[in-house]
């Protein structure tokens, strides 16, 4: 590539970053990496870290999500975020899982009382649409 073809390509590169529509493109972008990262961290990242006698239940929860937002969660689980939220928890789940049930504990209730407050709550619920707006834009 000829140095005055890298230059012109350099400028319209430098216009199309600059330019509002990317920098807002960008934004919705990290707000979708951000929901992905979230929704995986406090469902399947805190099933993970349950105690394996809570693991039943909380399937449960995580099932009727699944079966209440079945557009949402497949919107998700499809994300090209969603591998970056698998390994953005991954260390986490590892160090937590070699801690005692009991300290896991308020962690896994943590994720079914959020989870389950996104089913059953008007704000809950409310939460899922706009995050489901978003996802779908």
């Amino acid at each position: 590539m000829k140095s005055s073809n890298i230059l012109r390509f350099l400028v319209f590169l430098i216009f199309f970053l600059s330019n509002g529509f990317a920098e807002e493109l960008n934004e919705l972008e990290k707000e979708k990496r951000k929901i992905v990262f979230r929704m995986y961290e406090i469902t399947y990242g805190m099933l993970q870290i349950c105690p394996d006698k809570e693991v039943d239940s909380f399937k449960e929860i995580i099932k009727n999500l699944d079966e209440t937002y079945p557009e949402f969660t497949k919107l998700l689980n499809e994300s090209e975020y969603h591998q970056y939220a698998v390994d953005l928890t991954a260390k986490d789940i590892i160090r937590e899982r070699k801690k005692s049930d009991e300290s896991r504990m308020p962690q896994c209730s943590f994720g079914k009382s959020m989870t389950k407050s996104l089913i059953n709550t008007p704000n809950g619920q409310k939460s899922v649409n706009d995050m489901l707006e978003k996802l779908q834009k």
